[in-house]
């Protein structure tokens, strides 16, 4: 004997019946980027709330349809439409989920029984579903072909209409869009995994030849022969050298970071010598570059318990940016406030500030705030919240449109008993 087949109450879906479904698939489409998932809860939102039994057939990479997700109000039928044989083009199966997925077209029959011009052995299969009414509506990506979703009714009260094909596509234009999100978001994935891979092998790849570059440089600044602008020249080398193999480490390190590999090797580092090494490291860029540069310190003598070579890199790191976009007669200023357990670092400047939508992005890695910008590869700040929240501290940046910029190192400290 057949299951209970439980049906919807009314025999027709009305407008705000439709809304509320709609909404509801739409939560569903947006929470989850595997498409299959995601796809067998909807089917189980539409039966029994606008079908009886559903399909979803999404195209794989070898042309193939493949059932990802199936629903029938019947439980006894529902593993018929686990049979893939029966259904996929190539075993010569539903003809009709073929043509929509083939042509791109919407297709309903309102009365299987009155309006069905297919084979007999198709209807036969439609007959062991219960199948009365049917839509199947193509899953699309601008003019190319994801899959087929697939609704039918079982009930003699109940057949589908204009109204419900449109409700249909509705929901299949929803979900298209979230299963081409998944694919891209996949993608996208794939691409990166593949650029850090690469990355990682160049870098170290290149480190060698950068290194011999530079060792030879320095040995011709040695030479007492060597005339001024030569010697002059000699010294260009090394400090390109020098900045190469500074990129050739922020990308060693931005992938150390996304692996969760970042290693930090945690000491005891007084506050004010931490602050006296970044005063004496940035003065001359800061003088260069014609910048007022002043560095608070705290009265209080504070131990911190981090890797100062990593907080040293990281805190430059904020700084260089600072003076990077502050423009002549701006300020620079390293700022220090203790609040309960943490010490917070501020590095604050008078550039030119960010919007929100510019602040949103600035710790992603290969971000830059002006396109076409050669003075970075826009890996510093990302680099720099890496070392921070691998200290177990964080990173807060305020900014302001033609006022300026300032972002806040937090990190846990260590008083000294008194």
């Amino acid at each position: 004997m057949a299951g209970s087949g439980r049906h919807p109450a009314d025999a027709r879906v009305s407008s705000r019946e439709a809304l509320r479904f709609l909404t509801r698939a739409g939560r569903i489409l947006s929470a989850s980027l595997d498409p299959e998932e995601t796809m067998q809860r909807l089917t189980r939102l539409a039966v029994p709330r606008v079908a009886c039994f559903a399909m979803i057939d999404l195209i794989q990479s070898d042309g193939r349809l493949h059932r990802v997700a199936y629903r029938h109000v019947d439980e006894d039928r529902e593993p018929l439409l686990n049979r893939p044989d029966d259904f996929v083009p190539e075993a010569e199966g539903l003809v009709p989920l073929a043509a929509v997925v083939e042509s791109g077209d919407a297709l309903l029959i309102e009365n299987v029984e009155q309006d069905w011009t297919g084979a007999d052995e198709v209807l036969e299969r439609i007959r062991r579903l219960g199948g009365r009414s049917l839509m199947i509506v193509p899953l699309l990506s601008g003019d190319e072909g994801l899959g087929a979703l697939t609704f039918g009714s079982t009930r003699t009260d109940r057949f589908y209409h204009q109204q419900d094909l449109t409700l249909a596509r509705e929901l299949a234009r929803s979900a298209s869009l979230a299963i081409d999100n998944a694919r891209l978001y996949r993608e996208a994935k794939q691409a990166l995994a593949a650029r850090d891979e690469v990355l990682g092998v160049v870098s170290h790849d290149l480190r060698n030849p950068v290194n011999r570059v530079r060792l030879a440089a320095e040995m011709l600044t040695e030479l007492p022969e060597l005339s001024g602008r030569a010697d002059r020249t000699a010294a260009m080398i090394v400090r390109a050298a020098d900045e190469m193999n500074r990129l050739i480490g922020d990308l060693l390190d931005v992938n150390r970071i996304e692996a969760g590999h970042l290693s930090v090797e945690m000491g005891q580092t007084a506050l004010d010598a931490l602050l006296d090494r970044l005063e004496e490291a940035h003065t001359p860029a800061a003088e260069e570059k014609g910048l007022v540069w002043e560095v608070d310190h705290c009265e209080e003598p504070i131990t911190l318990e981090v890797d100062e070579g990593r907080i040293l890199q990281a805190l430059g790191n904020l700084i260089g940016n600072a003076i990077k976009f502050t423009p002549e007669g701006g300020t620079v200023r390293i700022v220090v406030e203790l609040d309960g357990g943490t010490v917070r670092i501020g590095v604050q400047d008078t550039g030119p500030g960010m919007d929100e939508e510019q602040l949103a992005h600035v710790f992603d890695r290969f971000w830059q705030s002006q396109r076409g910008d050669r003075r970075g590869v826009g890996l510093g700040l990302a680099i720099a919240l890496g070392i921070v929240e691998a200290h177990g501290g964080r990173i807060d940046m305020k900014s302001e449109l033609g006022t300026g910029t300032i972002a806040w190192v937090e990190l846990p400290l260590n008083r000294p008993p008194s």
